[in-house]
């Protein structure tokens, strides 16, 4: 009885600390991880998205072989904000994390939209338009 009650006492204090630090997770929090890109056939790794507190953030590997340092901070994107960014006027299923210059997201594998079609079922969104992304 004791030690259930010690159990229950770590538990609830687990859940205080969760809680107190804003970090409840969501559905977002599948998109955490290493992308890659092809270049010549060949998958690099290029962003990867990390979850500090309530928001994401990403690193990359653009000018150096190694991870940066954190680049920017990204948040989940909303209905509204993936039809502005996709002009996706369907019901798509989605889930996505983005700032002003990239977002990533993942849709059903062979998603198609305008020339784009990805089937992986992730992608990237920059300036220049989406890139199949590969979670490694």
């Amino acid at each position: 009885m004791n030690r259930a009650l010690k159990w229950l006492g770590a538990g609830a204090c687990a859940l205080m600390l969760l809680a107190a630090c804003g970090a409840s997770s969501g559905p977002e929090d599948a998109l955490v991880g290493v992308y890659a890109v092809k270049q010549d056939g060949v998958l690099k790794e290029l962003v990867k998205i990390e979850r500090r507190g309530d928001r994401y953030v990403m690193r990359d590997k653009v000018r150096t072989p190694d991870w940066s340092e954190a680049k920017m901070q990204m948040q989940p994107v909303t209905r509204e904000r993936w039809n502005k960014i996709t002009t996706d006027s369907e019901n798509t299923a989605f889930i996505g994390v983005a700032s002003d210059q990239l977002g990533i997201f993942k849709v059903p594998a062979g998603w198609k939209k305008n020339n784009f079609s990805t089937q992986t079922g992730y992608f990237l969104f920059y300036s220049q338009g989406p890139v199949e992304a590969y979670k490694l």
